[in-house]
């Protein structure tokens, strides 16, 4: 029988532990796992399940109104900067105080969590003295260390990184063509936020193409100049993400001017927050191109190791070409955990390369 956790993928544990708790939910829980696991949409489902007489059938009002966010009785709480603020939480807490207007629960879902050092005692206060007919609904990539005493009031459901697989079932699912949706769910590192972001990505499929062609290319383009119109594709790559940014800035600046709003601070922190992540999204992106690079360099080698077979006696150096590069790759993808400088990280890769 079908119900609102169906459309989870990848989280079979989860899902089975959260059927479990519909029943006898407790005053919160804090759901804990890397980025795009899923954490938020399976807040929703949760939540969904807390309102719907029949524990989450997945078609009754009650159910679908709180998966389109228009259930008076659940509130996806935000944040204004990077941090929760005190005041953000006591808000929260208001909230949590009203009596639900139907007859399930007052649910709050509070993402990212974790980003509440100055605000983590004003949370465990509220955790401590919870109304009764309130859930809480704690999402947080990371455990850090003001969280264990608010971890020790919470039910905690882990979350684990979702296969590719998984990925990819989701964006089919959401209309995505097979072709654009394998090459985003395989760069995406287990990130289904990632994976849909690339999925808008028109040059994906595209620069997947040229790191495979590297091998060839590096024959006769030099490793400057291959590394410069590696790096430019990679920065049209970061545009989807840079623009959604803008939208979240414009956002926050239109809400702290609107009537009756104090000025919301953190803008700075904000703007940290994102730099942040376009930098973590660059290196994603080439590990992603790396790893098909060493692909290719593997193809040759098992090529070469089959042709010996077949007495082909060049097959043995070809072999150990191709193993040496695959080294090569390796060292330089280590080097990107390093923060190493992108440029002369793959001049000196296709150098080595162009030699081996």
């Amino acid at each position: 029988m079908s119900d609102v956790f169906d459309s989870l993928v990848g989280q079979d544990e989860v899902v089975a532990v959260l059927r479990r708790y519909v029943g006898l939910p407790s005053h919160a829980y804090l759901f804990t796992g890397p980025p795009g696991a899923g954490k938020v949409e399976a807040a929703r489902a949760f939540a969904a399940a807390l309102e719907c007489p029949q524990n989450g059938c997945g078609t009754c009002d009650e159910c679908t109104r709180v998966l389109r966010g228009s259930h008076p009785d659940v509130t996806i709480v935000a944040r204004a900067g990077v941090q929760w603020s005190v005041d953000e939480i006591r808000e929260a807490e208001r909230i949590a105080r009203r009596r639900p207007m139907h007859d399930g629960y007052q649910v709050l879902i509070l993402p990212n969590i974790e980003l509440s050092t100055n605000a983590a005692p004003a949370l465990l206060k509220t955790l401590e003295e919870p109304p009764k007919r309130t859930v809480f609904l704690l999402l947080a990539d990371e455990l850090p260390e003001h969280l264990v005493t608010i971890e020790s009031r919470c039910v905690e459901v882990g979350f684990h990184q979702l296969s590719t697989e998984s990925i990819l079932e989701v964006l089919e699912r959401e209309g995505v063509s097979s072709v654009q949706a394998r090459s985003s769910a395989e760069a995406a590192a287990g990130n289904l936020d990632r994976a849909r972001l690339l999925a808008t990505d028109p040059h994906l499929t595209e620069r997947l193409a040229m790191w495979r062609r590297l091998p060839e290319l590096l024959a006769g383009e030099s490793p400057a100049a291959l590394a410069s119109t590696l790096l430019g594709a990679l920065e049209a790559a970061v545009e989807p993400l840079k623009a959604r940014h803008a939208e979240e800035l414009e956002q926050i600046k239109t809400e702290a001017e609107g009537p009756g709003r104090r000025r919301v601070g953190g803008l700075k922190e904000v703007e940290q927050r994102q730099q942040r992540e376009q930098r973590r999204f660059r290196t994603e992106e080439l590990r992603f191109g790396l790893a098909a690079l060493a692909r290719a360099y593997r193809e040759r080698m098992v090529s070469a190791l089959e042709g010996l077979e077949e007495g082909d006696l060049r097959g043995r150096g070809d072999a150990r070409s191709a193993a040496a590069c695959v080294d090569a790759i390796t060292v330089s993808v280590g080097g990107l955990s390093l923060n190493a400088n992108e440029t002369l990280l793959l001049t000196n890769l296709f150098t080595q390369l162009a030699r081996l």
